[in-house]
């Protein structure tokens, strides 16, 4: 059941942000359609493959109608007035969506027995595949390579799962757990811009 609402709770987050990612780049209803999709089942196709396994959301078309219907709302109650405020909108969104699908992945790589690497990196698939696919649809540098701690999120939040699990913990807890403080600590990160550090950064504070 907790599997079931994450998975709803992710696509239509991730659907949300693809949608108002097409209209920041002025796509038509079309593009905005498939970029919302592309961003909502694209993590959990590229970790399906990986795992030698026919996607989810293939076998359950639930998931790509549910995306479909949300960019297509998105994009109707869309206004003009909230263009200003695109990029923290889209990034909230992601970051309902990333929580989500981390936890998803996460339990997707136990499921099929992975250690702690292995659980890690299909948390981290899910998470944010999608988004590195939407980015790289309207030429954009993917969030996963510039913006704060989004991926690191991941890899943690995959390695904390599998330790509890691991430790005989509560499913119900580690899920809750870990994606609440996912999607908190990536929520602190936009409003305080906290990112890790490079070289880049580094010689512009030094400067």
């Amino acid at each position: 059941m907790i599997i079931k609402v994450l998975n709803i709770v992710g696509v239509v987050a991730f659907s949300v942000s693809g949608a108002l990612k097409g209209e920041k780049h002025k796509l038509d209803i079309l593009g905005i359609v498939i970029l919302g999709v592309i961003t909502a089942v694209g993590g959990g196709i590229i970790r399906d493959v990986m795992l030698n396994q026919v996607p989810y959301s293939i076998i359950h078309e639930r998931d790509a109608y549910l995306a479909v219907f949300t960019a297509i709302l998105t994009y109707i109650i869309y206004h003009d007035k909230l263009e200003g405020k695109l990029s923290r909108i889209i990034k909230i969104s992601d970051a309902a969506g990333l929580a989500a699908f981390t936890v998803i992945g996460a339990q997707k790589g136990l499921a099929n027995d992975l250690g702690l690497l292995g659980v890690s990196m299909m948390a981290t698939l899910t998470g944010v595949g999608g988004g590195v696919l939407r980015d790289m649809s309207v030429s954009e540098i993917p969030f996963i390579l510039k913006e704060d701690v989004y991926a690191f999120l991941c890899l943690a939040g995959g390695g904390i799962y599998w330790a509890g699990m691991k430790w005989g913990l509560s499913e119900a807890l580690m899920m809750n757990s870990v994606m609440t403080s996912i999607f908190i600590i990536r929520i602190m990160a936009i409003i305080f811009n906290l990112q890790l550090p490079s070289k880049g950064r580094l010689k512009n504070a030094n400067s």
